[in-house]
């Protein structure tokens, strides 16, 4: 199957245990009650490669596998919260920032090389930048302090010139 035709993928896992050897096997519960394990929903962008997939899926086992793992006592009483992270928010943003022109101000940046603070983006967005860079599409967007980084990936470059 090809990945272009994804749009979207579940990844659910649970975890069984036995306190004693005389009860019986059990799942982890995630609300304690009903759901026997716990299960993701993942939508992908219109464009992505399979390097994105093959990320996508590894993102949400490591999601699952950190509820899964933990402490009974340090779970909290409802799902995970998942940052709604919209990746459009970071291709459009307008704000992008390149040197500073003669009078202290700031020239207009791109895509290609760009910078803005880290407040003018959605906590959501900063969230998911500080787990590590981020590539859409032919760019790679990273935190650098409080600095919210934009830059043209170089198999882009090469393929422009």
């Amino acid at each position: 199957m090809s990945a272009a035709k994804i749009v979207e993928f579940k990844l659910g896992k649970g975890r069984t245990s036995r306190p004693t050897e005389n009860e019986e096997w059990t799942k982890k519960s995630i609300d304690r009650s009903i759901e026997k394990y716990l299960e993701l929903t993942v939508r992908m962008p219109e464009q992505f490669t399979e390097k994105d997939l093959t990320e996508a899926m590894l993102r949400s086992e490591y999601i699952i596998d950190n509820w899964l793992g933990a402490p009974e006592a340090s779970l909290p009483s409802g799902p995970p919260q998942i940052p709604n992270f919209n990746p459009e928010d970071l291709m459009k943003h307008e704000g992008w920032k390149a040197k500073k022109t003669g009078e202290g101000e700031y020239a207009k940046g791109s895509l290609a090389w760009g910078w803005d603070f880290q407040d003018k983006f959605p906590a959501e967005i900063i969230k998911v930048l500080d787990k590590g860079p981020l590539e859409i599409d032919k760019y790679e967007f990273s935190l650098v302090g409080t600095i919210v980084q934009s830059k043209e990936k170089k198999e882009a470059k090469k393929r422009r010139a």
